[in-house]
């Protein structure tokens, strides 16, 4: 690209160029001018000598001038014109002496040009050879790796500029103490160590190759790769040494990172399987050992498709991949394993590693928003993941497992991760199993409750029932006689009738002792209540296979009521409808909660999408003792109802337009009156 002339400049005089245009112009000038004078005084002196030996200046000029080319034209320019001159002098008078003069002037203008010639050639190698030396210069100074050269006995003579980028100190420091002041900048523990191999390895005079922490000048050490080749002459003498020096740091220390984890992991199971069979000993149970199941995976094809997914969800690739289940089994089956040990095979069941590592497909049987942000915080922010998860064996078992996830670094660019995985099936299942147990016991202290209390009511309503049944007989008899005695029948009629009441209001107290006891009623927050009731049935919904979706309404008012009571209201009606679920898809077992209401009076809708309520059972599901649940009592219903009604409010049910019932209760608004 052409410059244009600043206007200053050209004022101020004139630039180097046209310096260098009027030299040239003034040595052609001269250069022709002597020319034409020595060619003038050959022809037309009459001198008789070897004039023509002044060319040779005129050379000299031409070689000033130009180069190569100016030369060889000017040599044989003025060779012509020495023969012309000579011609024109000496036609018809050539002697010895004539044509020897003659020959001295050729042979002194050949020589000169060859000289002007050999010099020009040097000139030129000693230039391409500043610029071969500048070039390769600039690239010693340019490349990532410290470059480095040292005498035959390894003291070091050079060191490029890369050396004062990553140490900090000058290239002086690094050549100091007669080139073997690099040797103490070494980390201490290894100085010694790094002596010694560096003088055997100078020994050999064989290519080497070692590792060493270098200080820098801040105090902290980075791991370099050193390595050198020896150059000989041709009877094989060392006559140097070439090397370079590659700061691999982040990849020794991602190295160490994984040795001391896996030293850690075997610690670990070492601990684990100790602990296990001390508790073998002591509780001479019979526990299956558990294993860490260690894998290097290969997820850059899961990188790679979690980047699709969010271009093509618009930034969200969580909600993409939830809405495309084909993408997600695509993306995770892009995984990839490249080594396990064996108790990973242990865990997968598999053959050998081999049929382990030819595995394909999905490992997490789980596909959630969970699942998916985890693998966006694995690539996106190089997080370490530990959780639980669902995985596929491949004797077709589904075992839970506690995993912990942490990227390791890939000489390839590629991404790797280092996957620790521990079974806690058993773990889980003895949960459960402790679970199960203390329902079981709740469930036995229910029914002994109950049955104290059926005892109870026997008991009370024993002497009203047999005074009834003594009435009636009576009643019976005085109706047999002839004729009847209508007065007596109807007085043992009217005894019948009182004892009947009577056993009514034992009921009645009893179901109002139930609902009526001592309560603690209190303004509270209707919203929250039924967040925190479908939180304790969150293990019903999971064993279920359902989930809830609480809706609340903003801005709505408290209303006044038993805590307790009516957080056992919700998680009843709740946990019925999760049973009502059962013959429901997986995918469909929603339980809808929704919570609205204005000024006098909120409404809670507890929706299933079950196979609703029989039109015949609808009028009865809340009279006592009426189940519809295989061992159910028929209690459940009715205390809700009377809960409810306790609080002034009341509930009702319906069968979904769709599929399903709703359970709908409505409390009255509190209104800050205390009476």
């Amino acid at each position: 690209m052409l410059k244009q002339a600043d206007p200053l400049s050209q004022g101020a005089g004139p630039t180097a160029a046209q310096r260098g245009r009027v030299a040239r112009f003034v040595s052609a000038c001269a250069a022709f001018a002597l020319a034409a004078a020595v060619f003038a005084f050959d022809t037309f002196s009459g001198y008789e000598s070897a004039i023509a030996v002044l060319y040779a200046p005129v050379l000299v000029l031409g070689a000033v001038l130009g180069g190569r080319l100016v030369v060889v034209v000017g040599a044989i320019v003025c060779s012509t014109l020495a023969v012309v001159s000579f011609l024109a002098t000496h036609v018809g008078a050539m002697d010895a002496g004539n044509t020897g003069r003659l020959l001295v002037a050729l042979v002194a203008i050949a020589l000169t040009a060859a000289l002007l010639l050999s010099r020009l050639s040097l000139h030129q190698a000693r230039a391409a050879l500043s610029e071969s030396e500048q070039n390769l210069r600039i690239m010693a100074d340019t490349v990532p790796q410290i470059l480095w050269q040292a005498l035959p006995d390894g003291r070091i003579v050079y060191l490029s500029r890369r050396w004062m980028e990553m140490t900090g100190a000058p290239i002086a420091d690094g050549l100091a103490d007669d080139g073997l002041a690099f040797l103490n900048w070494f980390h201490p523990e290894e100085q010694p160590t790094a002596v010694e191999q560096w003088t055997e390895l100078i020994r050999e005079g064989e290519p080497f190759e070692f590792y060493r922490r270098l200080r820098i000048t801040d105090g902290s050490y980075r791991w370099l790769q050193l390595s050198a080749s020896p150059l000989r002459t041709e009877t094989g003498q060392i006559v140097k040494w070439a090397g370079v020096a590659t700061d691999i740091d982040e990849e020794m220390r991602a190295q160490l990172a994984v040795r001391a984890t896996n030293q850690t992991l075997e610690a670990r199971v070492a601990e684990r399987t100790a602990e296990l069979a001390r508790s073998e000993r002591r509780y001479r149970s019979a526990f299956e050992q558990s294993h860490v199941a260690m894998l290097e995976m290969d997820i850059t094809g899961v990188v790679e498709a979690l980047a699709e997914a969010r271009v093509a969800g618009n930034g969200d690739g969580t909600g993409y991949l939830m809405a495309h289940p084909d993408a997600f089994d695509r993306c995770v089956g892009a995984l990839r394993i490249l080594d396990a040990n064996h108790a990973a095979v242990q865990l997968f069941g598999a053959k050998d590693r081999e049929a382990l590592l030819a595995r394909e497909g999905r490992l997490m049987s789980t596909r959630t928003p969970e699942d998916i942000d985890r693998y966006y915080a694995l690539v996106d922010r190089r997080e370490t993941i530990e959780a639980e998860a669902e995985l596929r064996v491949m004797d077709g078992r589904t075992v839970k497992v506690l995993f912990g996830v942490s990227q390791i670094a890939a000489p390839d660019g590629r991404c790797h991760v280092l996957v620790g995985m521990i079974d806690v099936t058993a773990r889980d299942r003895a949960q459960e199993l402790l679970l199960a147990a203390q329902e079981e016991l709740a469930r036995a202290n229910r029914a002994a409750t109950l049955g104290a209390l059926s005892a109870s009511i026997a008991h009370e309503l024993n002497q009203p029932i047999g005074a009834v049944m003594m009435d009636a007989q009576t009643a019976a008899r005085w109706l047999e006689r002839e004729p009847p005695d209508l007065g007596l029948a109807k007085r043992a009629l009217a005894r019948v009738a009182g004892n009947a009441e009577r056993a009514s209001g034992i009921l009645r107290r009893t179901r109002e002792q139930l609902v009526k006891r001592r309560r603690a009623l209190e303004p509270i927050d209707l919203g929250e209540v039924v967040r925190s009731a479908v939180a304790l049935v969150d293990r019903e919904l999971k064993g279920g296979r359902a989930r809830a979706e609480v809706r609340v309404a903003p801005g709505l008012l408290p209303v006044e009521a038993d805590r307790i009571e009516l957080q056992q209201v919700i998680v009843n009606l709740v946990v019925n409808a999760v049973q009502a679920m059962r013959d429901t898809p997986a995918g469909e077992r929603v339980v809808r909660v929704d919570v609205s209401g204005g000024d006098k009076r909120l409404t809670v809708d507890i929706e299933d999408r079950g196979s609703g309520i029989a039109p015949e059972h609808i009028g009865c599901l809340f009279d006592a003792f009426f189940t519809t649940k295989p061992g159910g009592m028929g209690m459940g219903l009715q205390i809700c109802r009377a809960t409810i009604e306790s609080f002034g409010g009341t509930l009702v049910v319906r069968n979904n337009e769709t599929a399903g019932a709703t359970f709908s209760f409505t409390l009255p608004a509190y209104d800050g009156d205390p009476s």
